[in-house]
């Protein structure tokens, strides 16, 4: 099989390292240090491997290193456990690219009765470039009341998370915090896109942001890497007001992501969820 050349190494690497102090490490500085963070020669003694070895990495003249190499390179860099799940993923070879990638975007009947049957929590279902397959009738007035509700059901037209947080004025507005909303969208981003840096679906959607936001190309360019799967996020929403929500995510067997909302039990914040669905029963009534 021909080998897979890996151009995304390298310039990861040199970010990492930039960004690294040298007291962070335990290095002694001074005035006439001329480069950002470590130099190179300082990563390979921390990391315990050969300055031209570590050199050939960072140029890409070397595509892949052992996963013992990169580990004590993520060692010597002061990574994240995210940012050295990446850089695994990113620095060794991928034997068969085709088997990462789902064969379709369809959910299967059990994920539908699922979506179906959660009430008051905000639900939808995402494929990993983040395109909406299916989303509950909660979700969907709470997110993008602006869109058809059968909109995920058309695979040329269905709503991609990623693009309507940057691209969508309607959905931007929805965060109280939109600059750190982007910047956890891109970080996950990334983190996703090393499972599947050789799909051309994924480049095309990477590509397309890039060039039509440059608040994304910015970001994007600083490759920093985080696994959002929990957290709190605090919407603006033109019909509730404030409202404070919990987020998780779950892998589904078919190689789809459930997101979920969901508010703190007896919060203010339950009750503006509440009033999403008695405003949605109240058109479904009429």
């Amino acid at each position: 099989m021909e080998e897979i050349v890996n151009t995304d190494l390298g310039s990861y690497l040199r970010q990492m390292r930039e960004r690294v102090r040298p007291e962070q490490m335990g290095l002694r500085t001074s005035n006439s240090r001329r480069v950002p963070g470590l130099r190179r020669e300082e990563v390979a003694a921390l990391a315990g491997v050969s300055q031209t070895y570590y050199t050939r990495l960072e140029q890409s003249q070397t595509a892949h290193a052992s996963p013992q190499v990169l580990l004590s390179i993520a060692r010597a860099l002061d990574l994240s456990l995210d940012e050295q799940d990446y850089l695994l993923k990113i620095g060794t070879q991928v034997q068969n690219p085709q088997r990462q990638t789902p064969r379709d975007d369809q959910l299967n009947p059990s994920t539908r009765m699922l979506m179906s049957s959660l009430g008051n929590v905000a639900a939808a279902v995402l494929n990993y470039r983040c395109d909406i397959l299916a989303w509950n009738a909660l979700y969907h007035q709470l997110y993008a009341p602006h869109l058809e509700f059968g909109l995920p059901e058309d695979a040329d037209r269905r709503p991609n998370i990623i693009k309507m947080n940057f691209l969508d004025d309607n959905v931007r507005a929805l965060y109280a915090d939109w600059a750190a909303e982007s910047e956890s969208n891109v970080t996950y981003l990334r983190f996703i896109a090393g499972n599947h840096r050789h799909d051309p679906r994924l480049a095309e959607l990477i590509g397309e942001l890039t060039i039509q936001s440059a608040e994304f190309a910015a970001l994007w360019c600083r490759q920093r890497v985080a696994n959002c799967v929990e957290g709190t996020k605090l919407f603006d929403h033109p019909v509730v007001g404030e409202v404070e929500l919990m987020y998780q995510s779950a892998d589904l067997q078919d190689g789809n992501i459930l997101k979920f909302y969901h508010a703190e039990p007896d919060s203010p914040h339950e009750v503006a969820l509440r009033l999403l669905t008695v405003d949605l029963d109240s058109v479904h009534r009429r």
